[in-house]
């Protein structure tokens, strides 16, 4: 299991302009072992990203969670990826004989394409000022598993353990509400998956330091997840980010405009995590809409276009977290005041008076 570093990573990106790797093969691939690689990644589907909806009154804690990390663009940014040009980053990012050395660093027709922590943060705009990942502190040195039991699980929920007594999953049916609504959000845009019966070791133990309002550094957990799916030896794995991998070729001045692109899943709103915890979900990708050859450039441009963030959306969006929040203000003003009443009238009951001003 691959664990975080809650160090800042630095790079050469301030210092100087990346350069693009030395002797490579073609103007697409570094190396001949790189370009048979392709074709085993042509076989790999795009888990795609979901934006996240209107947030439902069932869910406020959701909100203020995600508002109060200033991950707000991580629920908004998902856009159209660019199937082929996701495929050759992940071609090229796999480490094969000497290329690549560098961690974090891909390649994709003749631009380098850093995909660091540093990157990942400053594309998601969340800052990182070096102190410790309290989720990487936890992976490295353990943790109480009764307490991310607490955190996480309905009464009677556990972690599910081989025969030796190790740590395996969580049943998605033994999370509890805010648990199972961070899981499906974590399973799309942070730690991809599309086996979502069950949550393993280091997907809980993200779930737990958010809910325990620990930090976490957002981009290394991304990078790392980038890394080791390029990397990985299971050649039937899903691509995972795309949509963010198309963004930062898009900064490194790749053209991306070009068809075919594969659009972000299904919204992450009320409606999906409510068929989600019933199981319906199939976790397919959508399947991209085919080319208009008579269309022309004007189809390219089109597409192209996509990839901008719908102001729109991510006014709703953060209408509804600021609901959410106003929510939450709100109980925590009816408790004071109730609590005053009781204790100036003792022989009034707070609950009336409660249930004569509720929204």
């Amino acid at each position: 299991m691959t664990s975080s570093s809650g160090k800042r990573v630095k790079t050469m990106a301030s210092k100087k302009k990346d350069k693009e790797p030395e002797q490579a093969h073609s103007s697409r691939f570094l190396s001949r072992k790189h370009e048979k690689h392709f074709k085993v990644v042509q076989n790999r589907r795009l888990l795609m990203e979901r934006k996240v909806g209107m947030i439902p009154n069932f869910a406020p804690q959701f909100g203020e969670q995600l508002l109060g990390r200033n991950w707000g663009k991580l629920a908004t940014y998902p856009a159209p990826a660019n199937i082929v040009v996701v495929k050759e980053f992940y071609t090229n990012a796999r480490k094969i004989g000497d290329y690549l050395a560098e961690d974090y660093l891909g390649y994709v027709r003749g631009h380098a394409i850093r995909y660091d922590p540093n990157s990942i943060n400053s594309f998601l705009g969340t800052e990182w000022v070096g102190e410790q990942c309290q989720f990487a502190l936890c992976m490295e040195e353990g943790i109480d598993f009764d307490d991310v039991e607490s955190v996480l699980c309905v009464p009677g929920g556990h972690f599910k353990r081989n025969r030796i007594g190790s740590v395996v999953n969580i049943r998605r049916t033994d999370l509890n509400p805010l648990a199972n609504y961070w899981m499906a959000f974590s399973h799309a845009n942070i730690q991809p998956c599309s086996h979502v019966s069950d949550i393993t070791l280091s997907r809980a133990l993200i779930l737990y330091c958010v809910i325990r309002n620990l930090n976490v550094n957002i981009g290394h957990v991304i990078a790392n997840e980038i890394q080791m799916c390029a990397n990985t030896i299971n050649i039937k794995a899903p691509l995972r980010h795309p949509s963010l991998i198309t963004y930062l070729c898009k900064i490194a001045r790749v053209d991306t405009s070009a068809p075919l692109f594969e659009r972000p899943r299904k919204v992450f709103d009320e409606a999906y995590y409510r068929q989600y915890s019933r199981g319906e979900e199939a976790a397919q990708p959508v399947p991209p809409r085919p080319p208009h050859r008579e269309r022309g450039q004007a189809h390219s441009q089109a597409s192209a276009e996509t990839h901008e963030a719908d102001p729109l959306h991510m006014r709703d969006m953060y209408m509804s977290l600021i609901g959410a929040q106003l929510q939450s203000i709100h109980r925590g003003q009816v408790a004071t005041v109730e609590l005053l009443e009781c204790m100036i009238h003792p022989q009034h009951t707070g609950g009336l008076w409660m249930s004569s001003i509720m929204w």
